[in-house]
Formats: structure tokens, C-alpha cells, sequence
């Protein structure tokens, strides 16, 4: 099957409806892949809950510092898919592949940094305060966690090349397998289904059948993705010989790398300063306790997977930003932005709508112990209020890196995270006495207001990069 080309046509206007149209088909299958990242932590969780609480509660310990480096890493791998459109909408797609090689040795390199540091987790997880029983669990969570972020970054960097040139449903449907074999997995190695093992297994179990499987989708991607290659001429020059493999790992990518660390280090570091804020709440509730820790778990796990609505519109608004920027469109550039972000608040909207109608029925599906089940039931009517804003929040973060707009937006996030998020947490949390349910009142200020200080930075962005447009194409006009 040959790859199908994204927009690269000329820069008349579209109508707005159909950028909603584009991005609702872009995002579909990206939301589907990235959601799939997330279900095969979810029900790693799920499974972790069911095994008991102290499984529950390492799990989520375990895995928080983790999930931080994962998503700084994921954020600064952004790069690959942005540099990809732009040159796709300029009418260069002979470089993806020289973009796709940097992305992979960047890839393997962060995943390789960040999961090193897993070999500290658990002197780090006692100097934070947590119960020795808690923090011994964790720390083996983490390592083995850490043991499939390589081979998950790689997986990523390809399907992101596989989104910008038109295959977004090859990452989809390999998701979708992985988590039906994850589900199988944990099922008979965690819950003892079938009667095949003697003894189910705990939260490291259930973490080291998604390791296994994180390095079987990176092999299953690359495989399709230079098989298609072959079939289709190599229009994006994705077949390379060792020389240049060599080439391009002993300088990390060359050009096309440094543009991507450049590019991805403020788009990492935004990813990171959120999910750091998150992971501080999720030592807060530690520090309250064991049921407490469970329940956060439990409506961390939910608001992730409602959140991918946001990371697949996120995604496709991006392309679809940067492939207006590559070909100078300057309205359908505000248009692909601004119709992406409205659908982000209207499809989480709805999902947050069921956590405040049904929050014990869906915190019961996540964990059994009773206690846990119960303080999980008003953190999950309290988060659904701000799941809308959550979801604007992360496709204004995606239309800005389509403009190229980075640093300032990392400027942002930290100032709504970290002056607003952790102390109003904190304050809500154990002064007040709202204990779990007020550690999501600062999650809920952090992301009010980073939402209010990033839909004015994109109106600016998009409105200066369209000035600079005119005036190229002032200057070249006889």
C-alpha cells in the first residue's frame, strides 16, 4: 500500500468546517494510538488494584517519577513530528527520512538517560516520606518500567513519522493488538486466569508484560514502515544504508537532530514541569495515606485516559498547524489551531460529564478495596469538572508547537503548575483538610491557569508568524 500524502496543496483558505472535518479524521486514529500508551498502564493498574491495595499504591509510586521522564521525553520527541509537516507542507518530503533516522537515535539515546535513573527509585521514594513496605515495591515497579522506555521512544518516534506521512491508522491497529495481548497477559500471569500459573503475580508483573510489549511495537513499526517504504519508491527516503545510520548516530542526527533537541528540549521540559506537578500530588497522597495513594491512582489512571482525547487532537493539530506553516497559509494556520482546541473542550467535556454522573461506578472498575473506592468516588466527581480544560489546555500546547512556539509556553505551564497547582494542592490538601479531593483543586488551578495564559499566547504567536508571511511575500514580489 503506497503512503498517502497529508495537505501539501496551496495556501487558498479553508473554510472552517473543514478543518474541523481534517482534524477530527487526523486525530481519530491518533487518539487510538495514544490512548493505546496509556490503556497499557491502565490496565497494568487495574490489574495491580485487583492483586490488592499495597499493589495499587506501589504501582502508582512506581511508575510517577517514570511517567514524568517518559513524557519530557516524548514532549522533546514532538520535534520529529513538526519538522516532518513543515517539510512535507514546503514540498520536501525527500528529508523525512533523514528526520526519522535523527528522531530514532535521539529516541534511543533519552530512553537509555531516563531509565538509568531508575536504579536510584528507591532510596528517592524514602526520602520523600513513603512507607518503607511502599517505596521497596515501587522502586522494583520502576526498574522494571524503565527497562521498556527505550524500545517505547523508539516506537513513538516512528509512528510519529508514520502520523505526518499519512498512515496514523498503522500505529492504531498495532496499539490496538498490543492491548489485547497485554490484557491476556496480565490476566493470566497477575489474576491467575485459566488456572496456568500457580500463583498470580503483583504490580511488577503486571509491569513487565507492557515492557515486552513496548519493544514488540517499536520492532512491528519500523518493520512495516521501511517495508512500505520499499513499496512505494522511497518517496521520503526512509531506506538508508550502515554508512549513513553510522552517520547520523555518532553525530546524533546531524542538523536534523540538533533542530529536534533545539526544538524538543522546551517542548520536553513543558511536558515535564506538568507531569512533575502531577507526580508531586501523587507523594502528597502518600503522605495521607495508603487508601489515599489508591484512590489518586484511581483518578489519575481515569483523567490519563480522557486525556488522550487531548493527546491525539494535540497531535493532529500540529500537523495540520505545521503543514499550513510549511505552504505560508496564514488563516487556515489559526484555523487548524483554534478548531483542534475547540474540539479538545467539547470531546473531554463529555467524558468529564460520566466522572460526575457516575464517579463511584468508574472508580469501582479501577480498584475493589473499599476504602479506596470510596475517597476515589469524590475525586472523580471533583476532577470531571476540569477535564474540558485539561483537554484545551494540551491541543493549545500542540497548536503551538506547530508555529514553532516553544520556550514561552514552557515559561507558562511552569508558572501554572508550579506557582499555582502544587502550593494550592498542598493548601487544600493538609491545611484545609480536603485531603485527596483537595489535592485536585490545585491539579484543577494548574491547568485553569495554564489554559488562561496559553489560548492568548496562541492568538499572538499565529497572528505574528502570518505577519512575517505578508512581508516574505511583499518582499518577493517584483
Amino acid at each position: 500500500m503506497a503512503l498517502a500524502v497529508p495537505d501539501s496543496g496551496p495556501a487558498e483558505a479553508q473554510p472552517l468546517g473543514v478543518h474541523v472535518e481534517k482534524t477530527l479524521r487526523l486525530a481519530a486514529p491518533i487518539i487510538v494510538a495514544r490512548a493505546g500508551l496509556v490503556v497499557l498502564i491502565s490496565v497494568d493498574s487495574i490489574m495491580a488494584g485487583h492483586a490488592g491495595q499495597l499493589d495499587l499504591a506501589a504501582f502508582g509510586l512506581g511508575v510517577a517519577p517514570l511517567m514524568t521522564l517518559m513524557l519530557v521525553c516524548l514532549g522533546a520527541l514532538q520535534a520529529t513530528v513538526v519538522l516532518a509537516a513543515q517539510a512535507i507542507g514546503r514540498g520536501e518530503p525527500h528529508t523525512v527520512g533523514e528526520v526519522l533516522r535523527a528522531g530514532l537515535v535521539n529516541a534511543l539515546v533519552l530512553g537509555c538517560l531516563a531509565g538509568g535513573l531508575a536504579l536510584a527509585a528507591e532510596p528517592f521514594f524514602l526520602a520523600t516520606g513513603q512507607q518503607p513496605e511502599v517505596a521497596a515495591a515501587g522502586a522494583r515497579v520502576a526498574e522494571v518500567f524503565a527497562l521498556g522506555l527505550p524500545g517505547l521512544l523508539l516506537f513513538i518516534t516512528v509512528n510519529l513519522i508514520l502520523e505526518a506521512t499519512g498512515r496514523a491508522r498503522t500505529g492504531m491497529v498495532l496499539m490496538l493488538i498490543a492491548n489485547v495481548l497485554n490484557v491476556l497477559a496480565d490476566g493470566v500471569l497477575v489474576l491467575g486466569w485459566g488456572g496456568l500459573v500457580a500463583e498470580g503475580g503483583g504490580a511488577v508483573t503486571a509491569t513487565a508484560t507492557s515492557t515486552v510489549l513496548r519493544w514488540g511495537l517499536f520492532a512491528a513499526a519500523i518493520a512495516i514502515l521501511l517495508r512500505d517504504s520499499r513499496r512505494d519508491g522511497d518517496r521520503y527516503r526512509m531506506l538508508a544504508d550502515a554508512g549513513q545510520w553510522w552517520r547520523t548516530a555518532v553525530t546524533l542526527g546531524g542538523e536534523p537532530g540538533r533542530v529536534i533537541r533545539r526544538m524538543g528540549l522546551p517542548m520536553g521540559l513543558a511536558q515535564g514541569v506538568e507531569s512533575a506537578a502531577f507526580s508531586t500530588m501523587v507523594f502528597f497522597a502518600g503522605l495521607l495515606g495508603t487508601a489515599a495513594l489508591a484512590a489518586h491512582q484511581t483518578t489519575m489512571t481515569v483523567m490519563s485516559l480522557v486525556y488522550m482525547n487531548a493527546v491525539g487532537l494535540a497531535g493532529a493539530t500540529s500537523i495540520r498547524v505545521g503543514n499550513a506553516v510549511g505552504r505560508r497559509g496564514a488563516v487556515d494556520m489559526a484555523r487548524a489551531g483554534w478548531s483542534g482546541i475547540g474540539l479538545g473542550g467539547l470531546l473531554s467535556g463529555l467524558c468529564g460529564l460520566a466522572m460526575i454522573l457516575q464517579p463511584e461506578a468508574i472508580a469501582r472498575f479501577v480498584v475493589s478495596d473499599p476504602a479506596a473506592v470510596a475517597v476515589a468516588t469524590e475525586t472523580l466527581r471533583f476532577a470531571g469538572l476540569f477535564t474540558a480544560f485539561d483537554a484545551m489546555m494540551g491541543v493549545a500546547m500542540g497548536a503551538l508547537r506547530g508555529v514553532g512556539d516553544v520556550w514561552v509556553p514552557l515559561g507558562l505551564q511552569s508558572a501554572a503548575f508550579w506557582i499555582a497547582a502544587v502550593p494550592t494542592g498542598w493548601l487544600f490538601g493538609f491545611h484545609l483538610d480536603y485531603g485527596a479531593v483537595g489535592l485536585f483543586a490545585g491539579i484543577g488551578a494548574g491547568i485553569t491557569a495554564s489554559l488562561a495564559l496559553l489560548l492568548p499566547r496562541f492568538h499572538l504567536a499565529s497572528r505574528r508568524l502570518a505577519g512575517s508571511f505578508g512581508q516574505a511575500r511583499s518582499a518577493s514580489s517584483p
